[in-house]
């Protein structure tokens, strides 16, 4: 089960107020930092929670709605930072959960 599949949880995730700010995380920094500081300009495909989100805290603005908490990252990099395996194994599905061989992944 990811977190997104907890009701509470993926509502903030569809709600307007997360749309608008990943929208303004990603026109801030619209290339992957983690790649940027190693001098590679990867386009940002996820608005990544540098303290991650979880069913213990996602009702704390300073966890899910800080700017501050938001890391703009490439694929690549969001897989390593949540499964330390090689990207190509994982995508995301229409929902944008992380996804292995059909199966619902989250660590």
């Amino acid at each position: 089960m990811t977190y997104r599949e907890i009701p509470e949880i993926a509502r903030l995730y569809r709600s307007e107020r997360w749309r608008k700010l990943r929208r303004l995380k990603i026109g801030t920094n619209p290339v992957c930092e983690r790649c940027a500081r190693q001098g590679i300009y990867k386009p940002v495909e996820i608005v990544h929670h540098k303290e991650y989100v979880t069913d213990k805290n996602y009702w704390k603005p300073e966890i899910f709605y800080n700017i501050d908490n938001l890391e703009s990252l490439c694929r690549e990099c969001h897989n390593k930072e949540h499964f330390e395996a090689k990207a190509e194994e994982y995508t995301f599905d229409e929902n944008g959960d992380v996804v292995k061989k059909g199966e619902r992944i989250w660590k």
